[in-house]
């Protein structure tokens, strides 16, 4: 069987996981042309849906054995009911792809401008981070209620960016939120201030609304510990474990007392991926994933099994009828990830008050996904960012030792980067002076204890 469609060593499809579940994609298909199939194509759909969601088939190699499938009915006089090219799907309004690259093939650097000692009140930068042209700041920004009495100039576009040198910044804002005065998001400033720039400086018609200083971080501070290796599941148990997560995610968005999950089918899943050789018949990750939906009180049947205690942690909270508040501030982290299955990541920073805490990641490489989109009667999808799976597990430790899954809230994207807001489930309950952060992809995963000064 040739597999040059499938994804390089390397990346998603490491370890003869892509070749044999296009091998076993391509048998499938074989068997839709078969008269008994009658040109029902739904389970070859179906299974390419679920391998390429895996991460062990990439999506040209999935479209195009369905269009070798689509082409073979034609010639037979039969037709399938659904498109191939519904197939695939791409996050809305944030078009990725593997990280761009210099001259010499290798990938453009990231790199974090160090801060200086936060300020004791008002305005603040998460983090300063230098991408190829330009730099993005998630920033909290506070205004004066004069600022805000002009109903005809938005505040944000009077503002401007200058360093220590007298050098002016073009400014933009890919993305952010009102609450009162106060706005929270990511300013885009072009281009990048040089690693010469000691301070740098917001200001609108009524004065600065913001001074950072652009200076190395205490000595004291411990640099972040980043280990990076091979994930310890296989690709099937990681597309199990992300269902797993999806569910803890759709039950914090009800009220006390429901769930607002759906059992997923298990059985489908499991089926397809041992087939693809994406499961050992011997794993416990169904078995995990039919304990939890038992836990949330789905009707999901399985033999019982122990969830993880960072599972029993989320549902324990949203369990709860009365709900500790978060806690409120802005922490700064700036920290740059080891290069994740083709995906590249900066954590900023994280923002928490009443409406949750939220985690702020620079993003880049992030692959297309398929997805069967709810639309509405005039074709525009029904789903939201946070029901869109990116591929990758976040979870946060606090220095407590309290787990949080990180949940996709938004997406602004800024040219082939992406800024991500991801929020935290649960929130966190106290300012914590470091996070453990676990970032786990088809074929990889990273782990990074972070500083953060809040």
């Amino acid at each position: 069987m040739h597999s040059a469609g499938t994804p390089p060593a390397g990346q998603a499809g490491d370890g003869g996981y892509g070749e044999r579940a296009e091998t076993y994609l391509r048998l499938l298909a074989e068997t839709a042309l078969r008269a008994a199939a009658d040109g029902n194509t739904n389970r070859v759909r179906d299974a390419a849906e679920i391998l390429v969601d895996a991460g062990v088939l990439s999506g040209q190699a999935a479209a195009q054995i369905m269009n070798d499938l689509q082409l073979a009915l034609r010639l037979r006089g039969k037709r399938d009911a659904l498109a191939a090219g519904a197939l695939l799907r791409r996050l809305t309004a944030f078009r990725p792809g593997y990280p761009s690259r210099e001259a010499g093939g290798q990938p453009n650097s990231w790199r974090v401008l160090p801060l200086g000692p936060p300020p004791a009140t008002g305005s603040r930068l998460m983090a300063l981070i230098r991408t190829a042209d330009r730099a993005l700041a998630p920033a909290v920004l506070h205004f004066s209620p004069i600022a805000l009495l002009d109903t005809e100039t938005a505040p944000l576009t009077t503002l401007t960016a200058t360093d220590d040198a007298g050098t002016g910044y073009r400014l933009g804002f890919p993305g952010g939120t009102w609450a009162g005065s106060t706005w929270t998001g990511t300013m885009a400033l072009y281009p990048a201030p040089p690693a010469t720039a000691t301070r740098l400086e917001i200001s609108g018609p009524n004065g600065p609304v913001l001074r950072a200083g652009l200076t190395a971080a205490q000595p004291a501070a411990a640099p972040p510990a980043l280990v990076a290796g091979p994930a310890t599941e296989s690709p099937g148990e990681r597309l199990l474990t992300r269902r797993a997560e999806g569910m803890l995610a759709a039950l914090a968005r009800v009220a006390p007392g429901g769930h607002g999950a759906r059992p997923p089918d298990t059985d489908e899943l499991t089926a397809t991926l041992e087939a693809a050789g994406a499961l050992s018949p011997l794993s416990a990750a169904p078995r995990r994933l039919a304990a939890l939906g038992q836990l949330l009180g789905l009707p999901v049947e399985g033999p019982a099994s122990e969830v993880p205690a960072r599972w029993t942690a989320v549902v324990a909270h949203y369990g709860r009828r009365r709900r500790p508040a978060p806690v409120s501030g802005t922490g700064a982290i700036g920290a740059v990830l080891p290069v994740l299955d083709g995906a590249r990541f900066a954590v900023a920073g994280v923002h928490s008050g009443v409406p949750g805490s939220f985690l702020y990641v620079v993003a880049e490489g992030l692959r297309p996904l398929p997805r069967r989109l709810a639309l509405d009667p005039a074709g525009r999808s029904r789903e939201s960012p946070a029901s869109i799976d990116t591929g990758f597990s976040w979870w946060v430790r606090d220095d407590a030792g309290g787990w949080h899954l990180c949940v996709l809230e938004d997406i602004n994207p800024v040219g082939r980067e992406g800024v991500l807001t991801m929020a935290l489930l649960p929130p966190l309950g106290h300012p914590t002076t470091e996070l453990t952060l676990e970032v786990s992809g088809p074929a990889q995963q990273v782990t990074a204890t972070l500083p953060v000064r809040w």
